[in-house]
């Protein structure tokens, strides 16, 4: 009996070691590589900014629209600055008036100075009417010193108005200056409410609509280059150090799934993003698809290191802590290039090795 249970169990362990899978080492090209995620953008992006605060009055552009640089975007609500140009437009034209009108403080001052010259005039006459009779020993010296205070006098105010007119001049300039200056600042601070783009692009990306508020810390819409892209990766931070710019890369996007294009590294950004804990990098296609789309995404494999003719074996078969299964039961390895697909045996095995692959 106990024959009997020793026969089964031993057909049974056999049986079982059949079922594994085995194979050899074998010589194959392997490449290692690094696989990121990818998605493409343009290769130039920017966000048109509001300098004012409002309500979006009109929008020039449509998405897919593209535009050339100083073209109208959208515009925002004026009315708060049109009324504030019309009340300095009416300041300007008041101000105009007081230096030019038929009614201005000048002319009134020069029609008093007309008037004070012929009143000098006279009392001019009179004094030296006066002084000279009075050198004659005629007349009193009363009305001699009355003429001649009524001349000075006249001098003075003469004098007081030409004055007055040169600073009323300055004053009234200065004050058309004020308000033709006004005009100007506050026409400039119209064009602020009229957004135009910067760059030359298409428009992929509206962010709002007519009649929707909006401020400084909103963008508007999102414009790119039109023909060229780059191709952004997250790298995680345990690759990053095995990268470089360069790097041929091989991608693989989700609009083409038969194709590969390849690629290669022209920017790794130095810091981390915290968010995602990986680290921005950027390809350029050695050639670019047939055609391309601000969003597409895909997968990508950097590849890092190529070695031809080097002993293999299937990655599956390599056991946790650098060991194989073998015929003779366990072997240590040494292990070198590593993909999904092979493994590179450094030392260990050799090519006339019989491996079993464990079952998981």
């Amino acid at each position: 009996m106990r024959n009997f249970i020793f026969i089964i169990s031993s057909v049974l362990f056999l049986a079982c070691k059949s079922d594994n899978e085995k194979t050899k080492p074998s010589l194959n090209d392997i490449t290692e590589s690094v696989y990121a995620s990818v998605s493409v953008g343009p290769e130039e992006s920017y966000f048109p900014y509001t300098t004012m605060p409002g309500v979006i009055e009109k929008i020039a552009v449509e998405e897919g629209d593209t535009v050339t640089k100083g073209q109208v975007l959208f515009k925002v609500t004026t009315s708060l600055v049109d009324n504030r140009i019309i009340d300095a437009q009416l300041d300007l034209a008041q101000t105009k008036a007081n230096l030019n009108g038929e009614e201005s403080l000048l002319k009134n001052i020069q029609l008093d100075i007309q008037t004070q010259k012929q009143k000098l005039q006279l009392d001019s006459i009179n004094f030296r009417r006066q002084e000279n009779l009075w050198k004659q020993n005629i007349g009193s010296a009363l009305d001699f010193d009355k003429a001649k205070i009524t001349y000075k006098t006249s001098q003075n105010t003469l004098k007081s108005l030409q004055e007055k007119y040169a600073q009323t001049s300055v004053n009234l300039r200065n004050s058309y200056q004020k308000a033709a200056n006004r005009v100007s600042s506050e026409r400039t601070s119209l064009k602020e409410y009229t957004v135009k783009s910067e760059i030359s692009g298409r428009v992929y990306n509206l962010f709002k609509e007519v009649g929707e508020l909006i401020n400084q810390q909103e963008p508007f819409a999102e414009i790119g280059s039109v023909s060229t892209f780059k191709i952004k990766m997250d790298i995680d931070e345990i690759d990053i150090t095995k990268i470089n710019v360069g790097d041929i890369v091989a991608i693989s996007l989700d609009a083409y799934p038969k194709q590969v294009f390849e690629a290669k590294i022209t920017k790794i950004f130095p810091k981390k993003d915290e968010a995602t804990q990986t680290f921005k990098v950027e390809s350029h296609f050695v050639e670019n698809p047939p055609k391309l789309y601000n969003g597409l995404s895909g997968e990508a494999n950097i590849i890092i290191s190529k070695r031809k003719g080097v002993l293999t074996i299937p990655t599956d078969y390599l056991l946790p802590g650098n060991k194989v299964m073998t015929e003779d039961g366990e072997k240590e390895v040494v292990p070198g290039l590593k993909n999904m697909e092979f493994v590179e045996i450094i030392s260990g095995i050799d090519s006339t090795t019989t491996l079993i692959k464990q079952k998981k």
